[in-house]
């Protein structure tokens, strides 16, 4: 897999095994999609596996990118990627449950990506994490990626869905404050 656009273009990015990362078209997708607020942007991958959304997004001009991995050898495969694009001092990364990384973050992001294993049923629970500790800017964007028989509510908590997209089984939904 590779970066598809910006400074760390053809950049290759390991995959780990257990990993189910977010197709070269998806992450297309989903960039065409955020153009105008990628630019500066405070970016959170939360289930970050290989940390091809938040390594894109950093390529593509974002100012700084929190990567978090709760499994050991994807965490380390993760790390290798950020210094394969030699974006270290332009993130940070966590080894952490989803739960704790939130409590850590400790900052507004202006996109947050939220990519769990699709049948665990994370959703509701970072939804409800990330209002409770306040981590999304006003004007900002959760991306949440899942199994398109798996649809989300239009409305979660404070936030609807302003945009949803079908690639294959896969579906994306943009949610933006009420």
């Amino acid at each position: 897999m590779r970066i598809n656009t910006g400074r760390f273009k053809y950049r290759k990015i390991e995959v780990p095994e257990s990993a189910r990362p977010t197709t070269e078209k998806v992450r297309e997708a989903v960039f065409s999609m955020l153009i105008g607020r990628i630019k500066g942007a405070t970016v959170l991958d939360l289930f970050a596996g290989s940390g091809s959304l938040g390594l894109e997004a950093l390529s593509r001009g974002a100012g700084y990118c929190v990567f978090n991995e709760v499994n050991r050898k994807n965490y380390k495969i993760l790390k290798n990627n950020i210094e394969n694009c030699k974006a270290e001092e332009i993130s940070s990364t966590y080894n952490n449950d989803f739960r704790k990384a939130l409590v850590l973050a400790n900052r507004e992001f202006d996109i947050i990506f939220v990519d769990p294993p699709y049948r665990e049923g994370y959703y509701g629970e970072v939804f409800e994490l990330i209002e409770e500790y306040g981590l999304l800017a006003d004007d900002g964007v959760i991306v949440a990626e899942h199994l398109n028989d798996n649809l989300l509510s239009d409305k979660v908590l404070c936030f609807n869905r302003t945009k949803h997209k079908k690639y294959g089984t896969i579906g994306v939904d943009f949610f933006e404050r009420a």
